[in-house]
């Protein structure tokens, strides 16, 4: 087994497909997102730290000196404390600011402050050497030497402080445009997670939509009795969907093989019967000897014979349909003038019609000589013909009109130059649902018992097939209680089979 097979015998459910899908959409935006708050949160801000170094420094040292001069005073152990971790704060913020600082002059500062701490450290000690001898209270921080040392340390401060502003002030402004810069980011990132987001989903959606609209068709020609399988795209619960629909539609195809081998074997069988019925009933008629029959025995026959070319007709109708269909029927096609073999069968209809009241008009334009087998034509327009009367009650009105026009031939063609024949009726109408199917062998709406007209459901198909191939097709326009238009259109140039 190669590896693209093995690879389609991976499974991979339709839960996991999902999960996968919103997976990647999830780690697309965690990605923009962490990308923003990398560009608008940088995680190291030196010049920031420096600034809050700096200040801390200068907090610290005031503490300091505060608890300096008050354990001088008082030697008061915790103020001792506050003392020695003040100061060990201190030398600790300065040894981290001078890891931070790059500019020489600053460092400078901060080395001076570092000295004059070292020298306020050591008088602090002085002066508690000489507390703890003359056992006097002193204001530590008054005393000229002291007050000389915590001057200048507190100006280095202030120096340090006034040197640092420029380059904050140059720093806040890159951090301004920093900022401006994420916006657009922020922007670009949030249309672009949209976009991604949604080509994913599309991706998504059509990826389950594709086999499932395959499905739907599959579905839909089942219906129209063609049995075609579905392609398998996918290894997932569609998939396992398919194959069984497709096992379905080979059972259903085996099945309606099997129906019209036996009926094409039946209806073999049957014409010689039927021939020897329709002969026997003839020569019980024109019998010259022998008793007369009488009016109820004539009825009789007659009624045999009338059943006997239903039946004939029925066995030579689906005969036709068979052929048609296993590409066997041969064509005769020759010039003819379709309104010539029109209007012989029109006549015969308008006679049967005018039993009923029933207004049959046929109209026509200047039609030109056609490629045409003149039998099967006939055969068409004889089952409209015949659709419209049984399904047209008393009074009503059938108009078979002939004309050119411009129409496309299969979907999606452009129109080309075609002649149009149009038979509307006023009968019963056809239920929308019912359209689809309605040329299907063996088919018939679901309101014809209503009208008590009985069919074979074989002269739809025939009109259909004999369309199809003159190269044109079939339609069907109805309302129910209003009435239809069935429609043949046939092109000027057939494509002969």
């Amino acid at each position: 087994m190669n590896s693209t097979s093995q690879l389609i015998q991976v499974r991979f459910p339709l839960l996991l497909k999902i999960l996968a899908g919103y997976g990647l959409i999830i780690l697309f935006f965690t990605l923009s997102t962490w990308t923003v708050l990398e560009e608008l949160f940088p995680g190291d801000q030196p010049v920031f730290r420096t600034l809050s170094l700096i200040r801390y420094i200068d907090k610290v040292i005031n503490v300091e000196i505060t608890a300096g001069d008050k354990f001088v005073a008082t030697l008061d152990s915790n103020n001792y404390k506050r003392y020695s971790l003040s100061k060990g704060e201190l030398i600790k913020s300065c040894d981290s600011l001078r890891t931070l600082l790059d500019v020489d002059s600053l460092k400078e500062v901060l080395n001076s402050i570092i000295l004059l701490h070292k020298e306020y450290d050591a008088e602090v000690s002085k002066q508690l050497e000489k507390k703890s001898t003359n056992k006097e209270i002193l204001e530590f921080s008054k005393l000229e030497p002291q007050l000389s040392i915590i001057k200048e340390l507190r100006t280095a401060v202030e120096k340090l402080n006034e040197m640092f502003l420029p380059i904050l002030d140059n720093a806040i402004k890159r951090y301004n445009q920093k900022m401006s810069d994420a916006v657009s980011i922020v922007r670009w990132a949030i249309g672009l997670s949209l976009v991604v987001g949604s080509a994913i989903a599309f991706l998504l959606v059509r990826m389950f939509i594709k086999p499932i609209r395959a499905l739907q068709l599959g579905t839909q020609k089942v219906a129209d009795a063609q049995y075609e399988t579905v392609p398998i795209t996918s290894n997932d619960e569609i998939a396992d969907l398919t194959r069984a629909f497709n096992l379905m539609s080979e059972k259903l195809k085996q099945l309606d093989d099997m129906r019209m081998q036996m009926m094409s074997e039946i209806s073999h069988e049957m014409r010689t019967p039927l021939q020897v019925i329709k002969a026997g009933c003839y020569s019980i008629v024109h019998a010259k000897d022998g008793v007369p029959l009488t009016q109820k025995q004539k009825d009789a026959v007659g009624m045999i014979h009338q059943a006997t070319n239903r039946i004939n007709n029925f066995v030579n109708s689906f005969l036709d349909i068979a052929k048609m269909e296993a590409g066997l029927m041969k064509f005769n096609f020759e010039q003819h003038n379709l309104i010539e073999i029109f209007t012989p069968l029109v006549q015969e209809a308008q006679l049967i019609a005018q039993t009923r009241q029933i207004k049959l008009d046929f109209l026509y334009d200047q039609i030109p000589v056609l490629q045409l087998d003149k039998e099967r034509i006939s055969q068409a327009l004889s089952n409209l013909l015949s659709n419209a009367l049984k399904y047209t009650p008393d009074d009503g009105i059938i108009i078979i009109y002939v004309k050119k026009a411009l129409a496309s031939l299969h979907e999606g063609k452009a129109p080309v130059d075609c002649i149009r024949i149009d038979v509307t009726d006023t009968g019963v109408g056809i239920p929308e649902g019912d359209i689809g199917r309605l040329f299907n062998k063996f088919y018939q709406a679901k309101n014809i018992p209503l009208v008590k007209e009985k069919g074979s459901g074989l002269g739809l198909a025939l009109v259909k097939h004999v369309s199809e191939a003159h190269g044109g097709r079939v339609g069907v326009q109805s309302e129910v209680g209003k009435g239809s238009t069935f429609t043949m259109i046939l092109p000027f140039k057939q494509e002969t089979h």
